[in-house]
């Protein structure tokens, strides 16, 4: 489903098609041998600049594309119409970031291009694209810019076939509909492309039958399928809209054909706005209810947690939609069900514009696995075929809740609307998108069929044909009354003439084409599927002699931990341990950031005989920057780095090998982690640069800081510190609304209870803004500096990077830097400060914060 949502340029737009970036060689082989196109010898426009400076590129030269808009365009000959690998060579030394890939001026949609060291050069493969016998242009458009480009390659690609190994029920108990319907469903996948449609909701602008009387009109047909929405189906505001009764209608008794139809739904479950204060089983309005992540207090994690609110609420639901599932299981209706669709949204762990997703990608795996067993194991509902959202992106199969609990992987295709300049631009695309679904085909290893559950434009006929994009089948999303959603009827996103000409070709299948007997060749499952043994996100019991318990959340067979203070120098772990077990080890790993670089520090654990160690963290067993590669081996710097990573909340608990007795190795599976402790003692010190902070273990940690004589440096959370436990400190201090407490230390600086004395060369921290002078230089004018994301006084590229990377999920800020971060001053951290940030640097704005439109 999807709103009139605003965009910045740095937001990907809500399914929004991604050009797969994985590595396609073991499914795309060389047909001939690649040709290689320099991008300095192509058409620049905007502020993209050539550029010599780089030794390690290619000829000698490379493209900067700047800023969002910017464009390189090259002119590639070939000698034949057909489908051809293109892949990159590019650096992005400032951070992670996303462009557009156009081929004939057809946006092919959005790619990500990882962040690498500077003159470090990465050759990225963009999939498969179409192109036709003579001149084609291809272009890379710049979405988030600040982007290195050194040429292209494009060579003739060999597409593999079209199969899905798994095609029958994950639900061993399936009924026989939804077991007949699966067969037909594989019987015609890579073959056919199967018509869909998704109905209006109640109190939409026209009535239900709207879009489908279009077609008809249009074409003489209807589609296969009809999409529903369970949205009117919660606790909160629901109202019986006779979606249930539709459904049965449109499977059972039909009214435009006497086939039998294929049904749909998604489910737009929402939550209260002002969760914290809702009770359970209380009305609330519409406007105070929502499913976007930014507008709620609702916290997904809890919904994992037995006895929290939060999980009373997400049963209450499941037992409202159980009830209206169960009245279609006993009319022998089956349904493919796509709950909690469109989880990663924009990419990451960061990027979901629904709650669902709200908490990251291992959180949404459980919930996903606590709604399917609630569903099929508790309410007995077998008749469902289980579609999972997926993207392309390289973090994608992240959020896969596995084989066993999937039987449909979809991709919702909304490309149609250009946001590479910042404002939606509605152009025709009707291109079958083939990179995306080979891309999709292949992280899920060929075993689920792949579908097209939303779009906007249908590719045409000849597009899918000659592309040989093997979707399922597709399913615009409805009208929603404006020029931008009338995704059917709008002929920017389908042209009377394309859909007419896909409705009635061999290819297409409609309603009037479905087996009379579509839902009479299966059989009654029998089977019971073995219960998901959940490691939802909890807080452990702390045992008597232990500190602040950790709260656990598994994460594809690794445990993050998080805690309330900093780690400091050890961490007790506590395992559960199989039988056979007698040694194992591991690591503990904690992202730090230093000087605007992220890197990665592994403290190495060993068990032996026992199920419980203490991991030391005083020295690294290794340290990488956060892409794994180049090990940091300066002493000095190990130093600075191990001393970051310390004053750190949240690490990582990974599992390297187990072994039984004899020394055999066993899965790493056989070693779970139970619990993670803080040792006890009745205060935690940290030592960093010459200066201690004390302060007891039931209060809130705040780093000491070190502040040069040109600087003063700011901690934007209220701290409470005792007067036999501070080393120096002033008193709390209200700023612009927020309770700001400065601490300074520093040998040579005078402080008082009430005052902190500076040299004449530091700036008084006064009010909460930043302002860009002609010279570049930023002066400290406030509570928070906005824009210094990494604390070193100043606003520059390093900061815009670190803030790109803490948008993208890769890393964590503190409470100083996260204050400075918000350059939009809403309270979020996000691609949208992200970009202002880099406004703020181009002097495209001249001060920081901005107030959000």
């Amino acid at each position: 489903m999807k709103k009139n949502l605003k965009r910045a340029l740095t937001t990907a737009v809500a399914g929004v098609m991604s050009v797969n970036c994985l590595a396609l060689s073991s499914v795309l082989q060389a047909g001939a041998a690649a040709a290689k196109y320099e991008f300095e010898s192509g058409k620049l426009t905007g502020d993209a600049e050539v550029k010599t400076d780089d030794g390690n590129a290619s000829g000698g030269s490379y493209v900067f594309l700047k800023t969002g808009g910017d464009e390189i365009s090259l002119t590639v000959p070939s000698e034949k119409t057909g489908m051809y690998t293109v892949k990159v060579s590019y650096s992005a030394p400032y951070g992670d970031k996303v462009q557009n890939l156009y081929v004939n001026g057809v946006d092919q949609g959005q790619c990500s291009f990882a962040s690498t060291a500077e003159g470090v050069w990465k050759e990225l493969n963009l999939g498969t694209v179409k192109l036709t016998a003579g001149d084609n242009t291809i272009a890379i458009k710049g979405s988030w810019g600040w982007t290195n480009f050194d040429y292209l390659t494009v060579e003739e690609a060999t597409l593999p076939d079209i199969t899905a190994s798994d095609t029958t029920c994950s639900d061993p108990a399936a009924t026989k509909e939804a077991d007949s319907l699966m067969k037909y469903l594989s019987s015609v996948y890579g073959k056919h492309i199967i018509s869909g449609q998704q109905e209006i909701y109640k109190y939409g602008p026209h009535d239900f039958e709207y879009e489908f009387k279009y077609i008809n009109d249009t074409t003489g047909k209807y589609p296969a399928i009809r999409g529903f929405d369970y949205l009117n189906c919660n606790p909160l505001y629901g109202s019986e809209d006779g979606t249930t009764d539709r459904i049965i209608q449109w499977v059972n008794n039909n009214p435009y054909s006497e086939n039998q139809g294929i049904a749909t739904s998604s489910w737009h479950i929402t939550v209260p706005k002002n969760f914290s204060s809702y009770n359970i089983g209380d009305k609330v309005d519409w406007a105070n209810a929502t499913y976007v992540p930014k507008e709620t207090d609702f916290e997904p994690s809890k919904i994992l947690e037995e006895g929290t609110k939060e999980r009373e609420y997400y049963m209450l639901c499941l037992k409202g939609l159980a009830a209206e599932l169960q009245k279609l299981q006993d009319a022998n209706v089956p349904l493919i069900f796509r709950p909690l669709h469109e989880a990663e949204g924009g990419g990451g762990e960061t990027g979901s514009w629904f709650w669902w997703g709200k908490e990251g990608s291992a959180v949404y795996k459980e919930l996903w696995i606590l709604t399917y067993e609630t569903l099929t194991e508790q309410y007995g509902l077998h008749n469902l075929i289980w579609e999972w959202n997926s993207y392309a992106y390289d973090t994608s199969a992240n959020w896969y809740p596995g084989d066993e609990y999937v039987d449909i992987v979809a991709y919702d295709k909304y490309n149609c609307t250009d946001w590479s300049t910042g404002s939606a631009v509605l152009t025709h695309n009707d291109s079958a998108i083939s990179s995306t679904f080979y891309s999709i085909m292949q992280k899920y290893n060929s075993k689920k069929m792949v579908a097209m559950s939303e779009n906007d434009s249908i590719p045409t006929l000849n597009n899918l044909v000659s592309e040989k994009a093997g979707w399922l089948y597709f399913c615009p999303w409805y009208d929603g009354g404006s020029n931008d959603t009338n995704f059917l009827t709008n002929e920017l996103f389908n042209k009377k003439d394309d859909l007419k000409e896909m409705y009635t070709s061999d290819y297409c299948i409609t309603l009037d084409e479905l087996p009379t007997d579509l839902y009479g060749n299966g059989q009654q499952g029998t089977g019971t599927k073995p219960s998901h043994t959940t490691q939802p996100t909890t807080t452990t019991t702390v045992p008597e002699g232990k500190g602040e318990a950790a709260k656990i959340v598994a994460d594809s067979g690794n445990y993050n931990i998080s805690f309330k203070q900093s780690i400091g120098n050890s961490v007790d772990l506590t395992f559960d341990l199989s039988d056979d077990v007698s040694k194992a080890n591991g690591c503990i790993g904690i992202s730090a950031n230093v000087d605007g670089v992220d890197y990665w520090l592994n403290y190495k654990w060993d068990l032996d005989s026992t199920d419980e160690v203490t991991a030391k963290l005083d020295k690294p067993y290794n340290i990488t920057y956060n892409n794994g590669k180049d090990e940091v081996t300066d002493a000095d710097m190990i130093k600075k780095i191990s001393d970051e990573a310390i004053k750190q909340k949240n690490a990582q608990v990974q599992i390297w090998w187990v072994a039984n007795g004899a020394g055999d190795t066993l899965e790493t599976s056989n070693v779970k982690l139970t619990g993670a402790y803080l040792p006890k003692s009745s205060s935690t010190s940290t030592e960093s640069s010459g200066t201690t902070t004390t302060i007891s273990s039931e209060e809130t940690t705040t780093e000491a800081t070190t502040v040069s004589d040109t600087e003063t440096t700011t901690v934007t959370e209220a701290t409470t510190v005792s007067d036999a436990e501070t080393t120096t400190a002033t008193e709390a201090t209200t700023v612009a609304d927020t309770e700001t407490t400065v601490v300074t230390t520093e040998s040579d600086t005078d402080v008082s209870s009430d005052t902190t004395a500076v040299s004449t060369d530091e700036t008084t921290t006064t009010a909460a803004s930043t302002t860009a002078s002609d010279s570049g230089e930023v002066p400290v004018t406030g509570a928070s500096l906005y824009g210094d994301v990494n604390l070193d006084g100043k606003v520059d590229i390093t900061d815009a990077v670190l803030l790109n990377k803490k948008a993208a999920g890769q890393v964590d800020l503190n409470a100083q830097a996260a204050a400075n971060a918000d350059c939009m001053f809403n309270g979020e951290i996000n691609g949208d400060d992200a970009t202002t940030l880099l406004q703020f640097l181009v002097q495209l704005i001249s001060s920081l914060p901005v107030n959000p439109q």
